[in-house]
């Protein structure tokens, strides 16, 4: 640390200091979540601890990827997929992060983005070659940096409609044209596994990832600077022309689709992960801050105020977090098993997967979010702390936290799949009621329309004296072409007329009865 750093830490109370340290919110976490763990899960979380105890004081919040490689030497960028003789599992990966996190919260949001989703990018690809595994080696390792390149300028949620080009050559190399955007680790990234598309009209078909490096001719990379994440590359990538060889393909048009949205799973629960580090750090510092402050005599916690605030966190908290180890355990056991053995998941077990990712992916990432921000409300002038040299831990979790709710898919997108699972979860248990009630509408629906229709009829015959030409030419327009829709059972016209019929009949009305006023 620079002296310069260093100073500011003698500026504030150093009780303050030594109790918000790394080390006692540990304690605070690990008082919570290792009874929840066997004996070998309790090893692994507590040396991943250790290893972020010896290594918190070299983080560079202006340049966090210093850290990965440091990291890498312990394995600990990922430890959702075994590789290199490490077993993985998600429960691990939440695991990590949980110590990650509190290690610097910026450098766990890097190293997730480069050995996540770009690792599982390689990982995952069954056919994987020399040069991905090398790649995939050196990301692990975190002597390499990647990047995926899935949103675009108007595709962010809208994933599936991107109009990143593809043009497969003949020498089955491929060359992407168009722009990414907000690519984590992008300003950085030695890797880039980018998602395109070989037809536009018709990308669910045609959707291939390819894997390309810095320095390919035509690839720029342009930092976006977003104060939520402070130190980390985010980035804006263009792809002018830029070939890469048919051994970087990862998989090939038409596979992208499924690559994609198998990926994203995955995905989520390493964000939910990172949401709950999140979240167990900022009750910490709660926990920890509110017994050591005092004002009017007392400390904060014995004010209901502030205690039963924290009591709320705290008791979603662990409920999220029995939901986190019930969600990874299953994607282990029924998907991400069968995945590593070359074998295709049960599809009813990946949708359940997906369902319940998108759930905690959207309840961890909001809560840890409101969670941050209640706390470092009740730390004060403390709280808001971006200094080098004092422990700002929660100020940056503020910012980081900011972010977990748009990466991943959005939160409304985590609902949409959440509103899919409540129907498939009721579609065969209640499908002949729905289709009667459907049946029941049709009939009320139809029976409403007469009486528009009925209404029409008798405004055109009784009121034609004050009804303009125009509004009678209208009416009777719509009643024709109503009617020839009813016969043909041409439902498109049908529902566009029904629909403009009520509109131009209130209008008719008003017609009428100013003619009549006047």
């Amino acid at each position: 640390m620079k002296l310069k750093d260093a100073v500011y830490g003698t500026m504030l109370e150093k009780n303050y200091e030594k109790a918000l340290a790394l080390k006692n919110r540990y304690s605070f976490i690990n008082t919570n979540i290792l009874p929840l763990l066997n004996k070998e899960d309790k090893d692994i979380f507590l040396g991943f601890q250790e290893v972020c105890l010896k290594l918190q004081k070299q983080v560079d919040l202006e340049d966090v990827y210093e850290m990965l490689p440091k990291m890498g030497e312990h394995y600990m960028l990922q430890r959702m997929n075994s590789y290199d003789g490490v077993p993985g599992s998600c429960k691990h990966q939440i695991l990590l992060s949980l110590a990650n996190n509190g290690m610097a919260p910026e450098v766990d949001f890097a190293a997730t983005a480069s050995a996540i989703l770009v690792g599982n990018s390689l990982y995952h690809n069954p056919n994987r070659n020399e040069l991905q595994e090398k790649a995939l080696k050196e990301i692990y390792r975190g002597t390499k940096v990647g990047g995926i390149g899935i949103t675009e300028v108007e595709h962010g949620s809208d994933a599936v409609n991107m109009k990143m080009k593809a043009t497969m050559q003949d020498d089955g190399s491929v060359t992407y044209n168009g722009v990414k955007v907000y690519t984590t680790n992008g300003a950085v990234a030695d890797y880039f596994s980018t998602y395109g598309v070989t037809d536009i009209s018709n990308p669910r078909r045609t959707m291939m990832l390819t894997m390309f490096e810095r320095g390919d001719v035509g690839l720029k990379t342009e930092r976006l600077h977003i104060p939520a994440g402070r130190g980390v590359g985010i980035a804006k990538v263009t792809y002018d022309n830029v070939n890469a060889p048919a051994e970087r393909i990862l998989a090939a048009p038409g596979l992208g689709y499924r690559r994609l949205f198998s990926g994203l799973t995955p995905e989520r629960i390493a964000i939910i992960s990172g949401s709950l580090a999140g979240l167990w750090h900022s009750v910490a510092h709660g926990a920890i801050f509110t017994q050591i402050r005092h004002q009017f005599g007392k400390s904060l916690f014995k004010y209901q105020g502030i205690s039963h605030v924290l009591d709320d966190l705290y008791s979603k908290t662990a409920a999220y977090t029995a939901f986190a180890l019930q969600v990874a355990d299953f994607y282990d056991k029924k998907v991400g098993e069968k995945i590593h053995r070359g074998e295709k998941p049960n599809p009813t077990d990946e949708g359940s997967a997906a369902i319940m990712a998108a759930q905690g992916k959207y309840l961890t990432a909001k809560l840890s979010h409101h969670a941050a921000y209640e706390i470092v409300q009740m730390c004060g002038g403390r709280g808001a702390i971006d200094e080098p040299g004092s422990n700002n831990a929660i100020n940056r979790g503020e910012n980081i936290s900011r972010l977990m709710e748009v990466v991943g898919g959005h939160r409304n997108v985590q609902l949409m799949i959440v509103e899919a699972g409540i129907k498939a979860g009721t579609a065969m248990a209640i499908s002949g009621n729905i289709q009667k009630a459907k049946r029941n509408e049709r009939k009320v629906q139809k029976e409403i329309l007469e009486l528009y229709m009925g209404r029409a009829d008798k405004l055109l015959i009784d009121d034609a004296a004050f009804l303009s030409e125009a509004t009678k030419i209208e009416l009777t327009h719509i009643l024709s072409k109503l009617r020839a829709a009813i016969e043909s059972k041409d439902k498109i016209e049908q529902a566009a007329y029904s629909k403009a019929l009520p509109k131009a009949l209130s209008g008719a009305g008003k017609e009428v009865y100013k003619a009549k006023k006047a």
